[in-house]
């Protein structure tokens, strides 16, 4: 008989758990049951892409998943190990012929016994949090197979791939590059990518087969890319890419060895997307630090606000006709048309990079755009079942005191105490916390900003704690 299927991996933008161990929540058993339950839950498919990154458990989970989306009648293109980008794109791709869903194994920068799964459309969207719960419902509910089994074939889209970049970032000089996918899925993907398109390329963390990373791959922190730093100013190199597990985040680090703040770095981005699409509209999300949404407003381009999170964002972009944007957590996106699909692709964004660093040095460019002083993404200690209550009640209380953007959470705007300072409130997503971020352009702007913000947690009986202790990001 089947263990009970857990609720709560089932989260916002994909499912996510503990995968090794005996209590592990995420099984084979449950991956195969998802498998048939998404399987049912796709009917405009005709067949499913599956991918997995390289963490231990991966394999047994996507053989699993495969085995339910055959149950359920779809055909499977198995393409192996894979970022979550080269499954969107293969997705897309396929899709120019046959309808082709996605399936994902992946827990993306969680800690190695984690694991997860990611749903794509068949325009390579994710599902949204709705549709996911509603796999969760199939998939506790149980799901007959089809009369008629599925056939899985294997193939491999990186050659096409790799093409498919070479032939959009061709460098105008040679360029000496490190890269650090930290022993992630990028292993597959970012040296062939970025020697395709005219680099010399340097590596660390780059073994597909060491599942355990010297580091956590995530390039939001900074304490994750110093190892990289070090290692661009050892070796000379004119730039480092950082990347995530599953390669839809990118960190950079300039010629000098310093890494660039994601907010800086999106700055910077949108800058050069808005040099060759003048007057358009950038996504954000609530947590952009208003340097950027200043920077974008001064070339002549517009910031759009949109929810946290990659699936919420994609739409967000889809739905206002927006085809670049970013994210404080390091995703940037963009509509690509050959094949047609929304992407936040790491290994994409650092190619272009490249191509512009090839052009002109990347750290004028970075010093040029300015920073303010902003707090870490703080979490407040909040329970599951009142902390959306208890968001909406602080945004409340201050909609009387401050104009306020409710996208997602309460972003506060606090200029008419502190010039250009803000801060956000909003419940996670996915943990019992509030997120908590505040900004200012000036050191004393910001205690003023903090201590505000701080008041308002503490009038709501939580512990503001956290936030007075953190010191700004660095």
């Amino acid at each position: 008989m089947s263990a009970p299927v857990p609720r709560d991996i089932f989260r916002a933008y994909d499912i996510r758990g503990r995968a090794v161990g005996p209590d592990a929540p995420l099984t084979p058993d449950l991956a195969f049951r998802i498998g048939l339950a998404f399987g049912k839950f796709v009917p405009s498919a005709e067949q499913i892409v599956v991918g997995g990154d390289l963490r231990r458990s991966t394999p047994a989970l996507q053989q699993a998943a495969i085995a339910g989306l055959l149950d359920a009648g779809l055909d499977v293109v198995d393409i192996g190990r894979a970022t979550s980008p080269l499954v969107y794109w293969a997705a897309a791709r396929l899709t120019l012929e046959r309808p082709t869903a996605g399936l994902v194994v992946t827990a993306s920068h969680n800690p190695p016994d984690d694991n997860g799964i990611k749903l794509l459309h068949t325009d390579a969207m994710p599902l949204t949090p709705t549709e996911i719960q509603a796999v969760a419902e199939r998939a506790i509910a149980g799901v007959a197979p089809a009369s008629q089994q599925g056939e899985r074939t294997l193939w491999s889209p990186r050659p096409a791939y790799v093409r498919s970049l070479a032939e959009s970032y061709r460098l105008r000089r040679p360029l000496h590059v490190a890269i650090d996918p930290g022993n992630g899925a990028t292993t597959v993907t970012a040296a062939a990518c970025l020697r395709a398109i005219g680099c010399g390329v340097i590596a660390i963390n780059d073994d597909p087969e060491e599942t355990e990373p010297a580091h956590p791959a995530d390039p939001q922190h900074a304490e994750h890319v110093q190892q990289l730093c070090a290692f661009v100013a050892e070796r000379g190199a004119s730039l480092g890419f950082a990347f995530d597990g599953d390669g839809d985040r990118l960190g950079l680090v300039d010629d000098l060895g310093r890494r660039a703040p994601p907010d800086q770095l999106l700055a910077l981005l949108a800058q050069d997307w808005l040099a060759s699409h003048p007057n358009t509209d950038i996504h954000v999300d609530v947590k952009t630090s208003q340097a950027v949404i200043d920077h974008i407003s001064n070339l002549g381009g517009r910031a759009v606000f949109g929810p946290v999170g990659h699936s919420l964002g994609k739409y967000a972009m889809q739905d206002a006709q927006i085809d670049f944007g970013g994210e404080a957590s390091t995703h940037y996106y963009y509509r690509v048309d050959d094949p047609p699909h929304i992407t936040d692709d790491a290994v994409r964004t650092a190619c272009r990079l490249a191509q512009l660093a090839s052009d002109t040095a990347l750290a004028p460019l970075l010093d040029a755009i300015p920073r303010y002083v902003t707090s870490p993404e703080v979490k407040i200690a909040c329970p599951d079942a009142v902390k959306h209550d208890t968001a909406r009640a602080v945004a409340n209380a201050a909609r009387s005191r401050w104009p306020i953007n409710e996208i997602d959470g309460a972003r506060l705007d606090l200029s008419a105490d502190i010039p250009r300072a803000w801060c956000v409130i909003r419940a996670s997503n996915t943990t019992p916390f509030l997120t908590v971020v505040v900004e200012a352009p000036s050191d004393h702007g910001y205690e003023q900003a903090r201590r505000i913000t701080s008041e308002l947690l503490a009038e709501h009986g939580l512990d503001p704690s956290p936030l007075i202790t953190q010191p700004p990001l660095a």
